[in-house]
């Protein structure tokens, strides 16, 4: 297995520590990489945040001891755009391709379209950064909770 392409691309999380008394002390964003989480990392990619993702958000939040218990350490989001409406959705480690590195290390976006979009794709990463498991989707499916699960069970099981 190789390295994770683009796992040191900065991408952008809404500080979970943020809030309008500590507006003057706290950035209300965080810029962090998937090398900054560690062990082994389930990368979910959504095309946006809002409207047709709405259910996969839902689905990785409501399902999160099912992600852990298939040996993920951390489940992490990554969107294309729109982070800001969704920085309420309970997910913790919700990030926002912005320059498209990640995507584009991961050949996850748009051909021939002027876009921030991401393509669906389900990643596994060991606790060294090295990809060990993928499962790419298509734009407009959403995928179902077991389909998602069974690349962190391929992987870390």
């Amino acid at each position: 297995m190789a390295k994770l392409p683009g796992s040191d691309a900065k991408l952008i999380r809404l500080n979970p520590e943020w809030s309008v008394e500590k507006a003057a002390s706290t950035p209300i964003e965080q810029e962090l990489s998937i090398n900054d989480f560690k062990g082994k990392r389930l990368v979910i990619t959504l095309p946006g945040a809002g409207g047709f993702c709405n259910k996969e958000f839902d689905l990785v939040k409501d399902n999160m001891d099912k992600f852990k218990a298939a040996g993920a350490d951390e489940v992490i989001v990554v969107v294309g755009t729109d982070i800001l409406s969704n920085a309420g959705r309970g997910l913790p480690n919700l990030l926002q391709d912005v320059n498209q590195e990640f995507g584009n290390a991961n050949k996850l976006t748009l051909e021939g379209v002027k876009s921030r979009y991401l393509h669906r794709s389900a990643i596994a990463v060991d606790a060294g950064g090295e990809e060990v498991a993928r499962e790419d989707s298509e734009l407009l499916g959403c995928r179902t909770v077991d389909g998602l699960l069974e690349v962190a069970k391929k992987a870390f099981s």
